[in-house]
């Protein structure tokens, strides 16, 4: 898979989820590509997810994001991870200070 592909999988999938979702799950990304350590949650959520069976939006998008981020050199996961990230976790440009 191309790096373009690739980022483009990881945002369809995780565009739909709430910020706090979106927060979470690029959190686990993270946690589960072994750049930070796994929480008992992002644990939980993992065997969850490793189980199969039917899940919630949020778990499907998780694993099918860690799936195709796997698919990826490791250069183009990192860059791929960053762009997702401030992407989607920008802050709104209602947020955004007002300057005289």
């Amino acid at each position: 898979m191309d790096e373009i592909t690739g980022m483009r999988i990881v945002y369809d999938l995780l565009k739909p989820l709430s910020s706090g979702d979106r927060v979470a799950a690029l959190g686990w990304l993270t946690a589960m590509l072994g750049e930070s350590e796994l929480s008992p949650s992002d644990r939980a959520a993992a065997e969850v997810i490793m189980t199969g069976g039917v899940l919630s939006y949020q778990l499907y998008a998780r694993g099918a994001a860690l799936a195709a981020l796997g698919k990826l050199a490791p250069a183009a996961r990192s860059r791929t991870q960053r762009w997702v990230s401030s992407v989607l976790l920008a802050p709104s440009p209602a947020a955004k200070p007002v300057t005289s």
